[in-house]
């Protein structure tokens, strides 16, 4: 139980890129990604570090007991005017679904993206993914018909979108 466990958020660092690519390859196979998709592993995938180094961006990492045990991003939607940002990259480990983690790092998520002054934030997913699906919902999001952007990801068949209110701080950058 989460409770028994320190639960760590922080910013994605270089060393941490191996652990959390694993964990994405993991969980993109466990959902039957492997049959819908070129490469489970996305070129952006490969450079997640300098990805979510840009303005206006950020990955989290979740540390238990000292293992990165999930992670999520949010960046600048592609294909969008600037206002929309996209949850990206959410994944736990199977282990630690179902202890908050999720909902930890998705809260981080908005908090950045307030910050880094998004009025939404955007993500997609596949039905199969229905924990997700119902986290997100919990938080506000709503179910779209079609998708928004220009993200690449044909496989994916969930669309939502959540409107972002200001936080304290309009700041661009964390």
């Amino acid at each position: 139980m989460l409770s028994e466990k320190r639960l760590n958020l922080r910013r994605l660092e270089a060393p941490d890129v191996h652990a959390v690519l694993g964990i994405i390859d993991a969980c993109r196979r466990e959902y039957g990604l492997a049959d819908r998709v070129q490469a489970i592993l996305e070129p952006s995938d490969r450079h997640l570090y300098e990805t979510y180094g840009v303005r206006r961006s950020a990955y989290f990492v979740a540390i238990v007991d000292d293992e990165i045990v999930g992670g999520a991003g949010v960046s600048r939607l592609p294909g969008s005017d600037g206002s929309i940002c996209e949850l990206q990259r959410m994944y736990l480990r199977q282990r630690s679904r179902g202890e908050g983690i999720g909902r930890a790092l998705l809260q981080q998520c908005l908090q950045a993206a307030r910050r880094f002054g998004y009025r939404q934030c955007y993500a997609e997913t596949i039905g199969e993914m229905g924990t997700a699906l119902s986290l997100y919902e919990s938080h506000g999001f709503r179910q779209l018909e079609a998708p928004l952007g220009s993200t690449g990801h044909g496989h994916n068949n969930r669309w939502l979108i959540l409107g972002l209110q200001p936080s304290g701080t309009r700041s661009l950058g964390i």
